[in-house]
This record gives structure tokens, C-alpha cells and sequence, in this order.
């Protein structure tokens, strides 16, 4: 049985393999070599998992879809301050090889025209331009989960032909934007846009970005988080050069283009998403791309701004200590006590993922219960994922809370928060494994606190034990002899799993 994805994208390539329209990019000859019937589509999840249909594996240049990943290098190299003293982020309303400069800084516009991506690359570290050129190839590795190689043809035929960016690069050198020579630069850039790359390859690239700079094959980072919305925010206005504003009203992701014929584009958080074909139209953009990508984001509703409505049921369950109990088997007389007093503990129960509108939910609900509440229970078993926006707004919580006597307990099994935001200077936010063992924990601490005038009576006799249940008296004469008190110190253990059975 075929699966849903894979036919929808199916139907989409039966739809647009006939379109011919368009024209393969001529001002490097060598491009003009590739089928015009090369097309391809593929869908790859941040779980890991490809659709795929076409000539998915069919080898082409990368071209500029290189460019938002070269940026990404360096952003994680020099930081964002340093490298937009040099590139900028305005999108330029020009075609892709246009010289849009800064005319008293000769700062390029944004590092997705040519012009930008020249100076990004000659920003890469390494000794000289093999050792730059090694550390790019390395990393577009690295986003594709395999070895990529160089296409010396398309790589030659580029640098014979590329007066134009030479011409850009002498600009940028004239105004210290870059500082290496013209030629080693141009030579990087000429052989960063020669990396062969398929389909199949761009959508695990663009994957990675949706996972937040990890890839979702081999689990390596690649992208520093903080630099993922960078990368993303100049693709969404800048990635399909004077096309960016019909592009990202139409379908509304952060994508890039290039003359080779790939296209990618990034739903954050879900999927990356590759077309091959490469028929262009005037802008330099695929045409069977554009209408694929339309019909995709329409088909799987993917466009950013149509973000639906967050769900209600960030809060699985609200409850008080008095109502939810741990496993413990306690004395009645406790049980009461615990009944009494357990009011004073409201327990928050979250599931799915946790970010701004589910906190301000959470906020709401503290708010509701902090009049009558001690102690909030957080317990975050079955959340998915938690920010670090998030994560912060809970630090504040709990320091609110502490600031009014009051505390807050969180159950986290899986780590979701980090260390450095449960442990904030001289202030820290108790977690536990278990929502049982935090429940336990707390009742102790009421009993602790209450349970000393129910001491005496806490003493059961042995012919009310459960096991007892249903002797005669003679019976129970006979086995009281046999019984022994032993007494033990409060947390010390009366039988461990694997001890030896007596």
C-alpha cells in the first residue's frame, strides 16, 4: 500500500513533468548540458524519514541553494555582530548577479545575491583557499549525511566565464569586505557553487535547518541554534532574489534557488523540502519548482502565517494532592491527614509541546491556583519539546513563586529543561524522576509536618494485617509466636529488588 505523502507528491510530478516552459542557464556553458526533462521531488522530515519521487538521485550543481549554508558557517564562526559589519540582510529587489553595494561602505545588501555570498565565502576560515574550500565541502557534508564531491567541468566552465563576479569581488576588495585576494576568493565561491548535490540531498539539508541545525539522520549539529533563525528569516525575504516577496505570500517558506535547478525550502520545526528541474524562468528561479512548491504548500497548508489555532490541551490535568494520591499505602489516620491538608498542593499535568501560548495557558492556571496553593507540582512527562524562551518564562515562575513563599516541583523525566535554567545563581528549582515519587515526597513533608500527634496511634495490630485476614483466633495463637519486631530508621530500606528471599 503506497503511502498518502507519497502520492500527493506523486500526483504533483505526473502534473508538472510535461511543463517544458522555461530555459536551461546558458551564461555558464556548461550548464546547458542538463536534460530538460530532469525533475524531482523530495520531502524530508525532522523525525528522518523521505518522500521522494523522480530523479531524485540524479546528480546536479548546487549553485546558490550554497549560499544560505555558507552564511551559516560563518555565522557560527564570527558571530552575527562581525559578519553583518560586512553582509547585510535587506533584500535587494535586484536580480541574483546585480552589484548591490553599499555605495560609502561598499557593505553587500544580503548574503544571498551573488555579491554577498562572495564575501561570505571569503569569511570561511582556513590558511588559503583549499583549506576554506575543504571546511565549505566538509560541512555541506555534513547537512547531506554523506561525502559530496565537485563537478570540475561545471567548476571550470564557472571560472572561465565568471568576469562579472570577478568584477563584484575587486568591489568588495576595494572596500576591505574582503581581505584575501580577488582570485582565491572567486575560486572559492566558483567551487563551492560546483558541489554536486540530488534531491534527496537538499531536503535533508533543508531538514537539518527545520530541526534546528541538527540533522535528522545522523544527529550531528551542524548549525548552532542561535544562527538557524538567522539563516532562515534572509532566506524567507532574500532567497528567491527579486521573486522573494511573491514567493513568500504565495507559499511562505524560508527557501533558496539556484540556476542548477534545485530548490529548497524549510518548514521549521517539520520538514525540508527539495524540487529539481532545471527549466528557468527569467529570474533565474526553477519553473516546474515554483509551481510544485505552490501546489505542496497549499496541499500540506506549510505557509508560515497560516499557523493554526494552539491547541487547548497544553493542560492534560489539573488536580490537588488531596485528590491524586502517589502509589504509597499508608495508615488511615494518614490518609486523612494527607485529605486534610492536601488542598494546599495544586499538581499541573502539561502534555505536547510547550512553547509561549502553552507557558501563557500555564500562567494563567498558576494564576488561578496561587491564592490557596503552597506548592505547584510542574510535570512535564509528557511534553515533547520545551524552549529556551519557554524555559526562561518558568525560571521567572518559580522565582516569582519563591519571592511569595511559595515553591514550585518539577517532574522531568527526559531532561527537557536545562541545567543552567534549574540552577540560576543561588537559586534552583527542585526536579524529580516521577510524578509518583513528587507526590510521595510531598506527603512526607505534610506528614513531617502534621503527623506527630497521630504517632501513638499509628501502631496497627498484627490480627489486621491483610495477610491475617480470615484466621481464627487459634489460628493467629499459633502464628504470633512466630512473628518478630524489628524496627528501622525513616528512608532506610526494608527490602530491596534482588535481595534474597527469607
Amino acid at each position: 500500500m503506497t503511502n498518502t505523502i507519497s502520492n500527493i507528491i506523486q500526483e504533483l510530478h505526473e502534473r508538472y513533468k510535461g511543463r517544458l516552459d522555461g530555459a536551461l542557464a546558458d551564461y555558464i556553458p556548461e550548464l546547458t548540458r542538463a536534460d530538460p526533462n530532469w525533475f524531482a521531488i523530495s520531502v524530508f522530515t525532522v523525525d528522518g524519514h523521505c518522500y521522494e519521487v523522480g530523479d531524485h538521485r540524479q546528480p546536479f550543481t548546487i549553485q546558490s541553494v550554497s549560499k544560505p549554508f555558507t552564511y551559516g558557517i560563518i555565522l557560527d564562526d564570527l558571530g552575527f555582530d562581525h559578519v553583518s559589519t560586512k553582509i547585510g540582510v535587506e533584500p535587494s529587489g535586484d536580480a541574483f548577479n546585480s552589484i548591490s553595494l553599499d555605495p560609502s561602505t561598499g557593505r553587500t545588501l544580503n548574503p544571498m545575491i551573488n555579491a554577498g555570498a562572495i564575501a561570505a565565502s571569503g569569511q570561511v576560515y582556513g590558511r588559503d583557499r583549499e583549506a576554506r574550500f575543504s571546511r565549505i565541502l566538509k560541512k555541506f557534508s555534513a547537512y547531506a549525511a554523506r561525502n559530496l564531491e565537485v563537478d570540475d567541468d561545471v567548476y571550470r566552465s564557472e571560472s572561465r566565464t565568471g568576469f562579472r563576479n570577478r568584477a563584484i569581488a575587486n568591489l568588495l576588495r576595494n572596500f576591505d569586505i574582503i581581505d584575501d585576494p580577488v582570485d582565491e576568493t572567486v575560486e572559492v565561491y566558483f567551487r563551492q557553487c560546483s558541489i554536486l548535490v540530488n534531491c534527496s540531498d537538499l531536503a535533508l539539508m533543508g531538514a537539518t535547518l527545520a530541526n534546528g541545525g541538527v540533522n535528522p539522520v545522523t544527529k550531528e549539529r551542524v548549525l548552532k541554534q542561535e544562527n538557524v533563525d538567522r539563516v532562515l528569516s534572509v532566506m524567507s525575504t532574500c532567497g528567491m532574489y527579486d521573486s522573494s516577496g511573491e514567493w513568500i505570500v504565495n507559499v511562505g517558506l524560508p527557501a533558496k534557488s539556484g540556476v542548477g535547478g534545485g530548490m529548497v525550502g524549510v518548514l521549521p520545526g517539520q520538514l525540508g523540502v527539495a524540487v529539481f528541474s532545471p527549466l528557468l524562468d527569467a529570474k533565474g528561479n526553477s519553473v516546474r519548482g515554483l509551481k510544485t512548491f505552490a501546489d505542496l504548500s497549499r496541499r500540506f497548508n506549510l505557509h508560515l502565517f497560516n499557523f493554526p489555532t494552539v491547541s487547548d490541551y497544553t493542560i492534560r490535568r489539573i488536580s490537588r494532592l488531596s485528590q491524586t494520591v502517589s502509589h504509597r499505602v499508608r495508615p488511615r489516620q494518614q490518609q486523612e491527614m494527607l485529605t486534610r491538608h492536601g488542598d494546599r498542593v495544586t499538581i499541573i499535568e502539561l502534555q505536547g509541546d510547550l512553547f509561549f501560548c502553552g507557558m501563557e495557558r500555564l500562567l494563567r492556571a498558576k494564576t488561578d491556583h496561587a491564592m490557596d496553593s503552597d506548592l505547584f507540582i510542574l510535570d512535564l512527562t509528557r511534553v515533547g519539546l520545551i524552549d529556551r524562551a519557554t524555559q526562561d518564562l518558568l525560571l521567572m515562575v518559580a522565582r516569582d513563586l519563591g519571592a511569595d513563599g511559595k515553591r514550585l516541583w518539577l517532574v522531568d523525566p527526559q531532561d527537557l529543561v536545562t541545567d543552567n535554567v534549574l540552577h540560576d545563581g543561588d537559586f534552583s528549582i527542585r526536579v524529580l524522576d516521577s510524578l509518583d515519587i513528587a507526590l510521595e515526597t510531598c506527603e512526607q513533608e505534610i506528614l513531617d509536618t502534621h503527623d506527630a500527634a497521630l504517632a501513638e496511634d499509628l501502631f496497627v495490630p498484627v490480627e489486621n494485617f491483610d495477610i491475617f485476614q480470615g484466621l481464627s483466633e487459634a489460628e493467629m495463637e499459633n502464628v504470633e509466636p512466630l512473628l518478630e519486631t524489628r524496627n528501622f530508621d525513616r528512608s532506610a530500606p526494608i527490602i530491596e529488588q534482588g535481595d534474597e528471599a527469607d
